[in-house]
């Protein structure tokens, strides 16, 4: 069990302390703190079996899926490297993507409300989230929770945007998994309304 008494988070959410990985320097240790919803647990097989974990079983398929096709486009994802027991509690542990000062990677949210509206500076950073969506697209990578914050800009990939979280499908019936319509309509509305310049 790796021990993380002592040690602070480098990040929180409402789901996630991420703390660095205490003997890997590249690599994050990212802890769930939320608890499952209990109304759904006896639905899903997913949810008995893995509770609040079940995202992460959903991040790994999805990984391993673009790993086995061999799709250059898994260079858009980081790296997904396993999980370990902690102190803190289960942790999925991730390759750590840095910004050009050594803190972790700037998330695409971040830069897109510093910038002002309508500005050339904006316009561009729009332009290289609909590259990455072309490449997840191009790669077959099904993203189901597209938030901003789950974009990084990595200096570990050249400075281009890089998924960190979201990976795979979240409803019951993952249509994008098996219908290419579903697939590209699903990436068409994110192009349409998710960054707007």
């Amino acid at each position: 069990m790796i021990d993380l008494s002592g040690h602070t988070p480098l990040r929180d959410s409402n789901n996630y302390k991420i703390f660095q990985h205490p003997e890997l320097e590249g690599a994050l240790l990212k802890v769930r703190v939320d608890e499952p919803a209990p109304n759904h647990v006896w639905l899903r097989y997913a949810a008995r079996r893995y509770g609040n974990l079940r995202q992460w079983n959903r991040e790994a398929n999805e990984y391993l899926a673009a790993l086995n096709r061999g799709c250059p486009e898994i260079e858009r994802l980081a790296r997904f490297m396993g999980y370990a027991p902690t102190s803190e509690g289960p942790a999925l542990v991730v390759e750590k993507l840095t910004g050009p000062n050594g803190d972790l990677a700037p998330t695409l949210k971040s830069e897109r409300d510093a910038l002002a509206r309508g500005s050339e500076a904006r316009k561009k950073l729009r332009e290289e989230f609909l590259e990455l969506l072309d490449d997840l697209e191009r790669g077959r990578i099904i993203v189901g929770d597209m938030g901003l914050e789950n974009i990084v800009r990595a200096q570990e990939r050249g400075g281009k945007l890089v998924i960190i979280d979201g990976l795979g499908e979240r409803v019951l019936l993952p249509l994008t998994l098996f219908s290419d319509l579903a697939f590209r309509k699903s990436i068409e509305r994110r192009r349409q309304r998710l960054f707007k310049s």
